[in-house]
């Protein structure tokens, strides 16, 4: 058994023992692991003749395995650490501050999907894990000004519309494991409509989403703007993100986030619900539906 395959395994016995797996395959999932045992993956091809079948539970097992390995999780969760630790979340040993909750292993992580969450995300432009630490959105951009780098010379523009709606502290109460697209700039989804106004965009783009899949929100823009600046290349320095997921959006205002390259900063800025500016674009992510703590 390799470790993708034990990852799958626990992943789908971890969305069973929260309700999340559909009837059907949380009947198939219980004749494969038992009900009280942490499951094992091994192989159950039966003979039949000369031609062996693949028991369904293995299939399904090896799906989420192979959605693990496309997506580079594992990978991907090294780096997120790394990323961590030159922002201050984390020392160079990997640990929290003392009265910080420490951030969730990979498994653990992991186990916060739905297996139908991940073949969203493999669908993205640049599927791209995050560990968002439960903090306020103030702490975040603190964090970001103090260890500027490359591009980002100045301190982050923050609208007051987020400080009247963010909440939390400095401290770290809890992680959230997120997947977001990443791309560098986004190209526009398939019917977004351009030369429309902000919400009717914003209406129709959350009409056309698939179950489990969400928008942006500041504190996920802000964790990959993050990622971003310290690779190199901060992400929207030609077009910019609607964060229609976020607390801020209202019927009078539509947050909006990006890097500005003249200022050499990052902006979090608002715009009218009747604007009309084609350089915007959205950002679709799936979230963790475990606060992890």
């Amino acid at each position: 058994m390799d470790k993708s395959q034990e990852l799958a395994i626990s992943l789908l016995e971890e969305a069973k023992e929260k309700g999340t797996l559909s009837p059907d395959v949380e009947s198939r999932l219980t004749k494969l692991v038992g009900a009280e045992t942490r499951p094992k993956l091994e192989k159950t091809l039966e003979a039949e003749g000369d031609k062996p079948v693949a028991d369904a539970e293995q299939t399904e097992s090896a799906d989420v395995a192979e959605l693990v390995k496309k997506l580079n999780l594992e990978t991907q969760y090294g780096k997120r650490l790394d990323t961590l630790k030159h922002y201050g979340f984390l020392n160079e040993s990997g640990k929290v501050k003392e009265g910080d909750i420490a951030q969730p292993s990979f498994e653990k992580a992991m186990g916060t999907f739905k297996p139908e969450e991940l073949e969203i995300a493999s669908n993205f432009q640049k599927p791209t894990l995050l560990l968002i630490p439960e903090t306020s959105f103030k702490a975040k951009v603190k964090a970001m000004d103090s260890h500027k780098q490359g591009m980002q010379e100045n301190d982050t523009y923050v609208h007051h519309i987020y400080g009247e709606t963010d909440s939390g502290s400095d401290k770290i109460t809890g992680w959230r494991a997120v997947i977001v697209d990443g791309a560098q700039e986004m190209e526009s989804y398939e019917g977004d409509k351009l030369d429309l106004r902000f919400d009717k965009r914003i209406e129709q783009r959350k009409a056309a989403r698939k179950e489990g899949e969400k928008g942006m929100d500041r504190h996920r823009y802000a964790l990959l703007m993050m990622e971003a600046i310290r690779n190199g290349n901060p992400i929207d320095k030609e077009l910019y993100t609607l964060l229609d997921d976020d607390s801020a959006l209202s019927d009078s205002r539509v947050p909006f986030a990006r890097f500005s390259p003249r200022s050499r900063r990052v902006v979090f800025d608002w715009s009218k619900p009747d604007d009309v500016y084609d350089l915007a674009r959205f950002r679709s992510s799936v979230v963790g539906d475990e606060l992890l703590s």
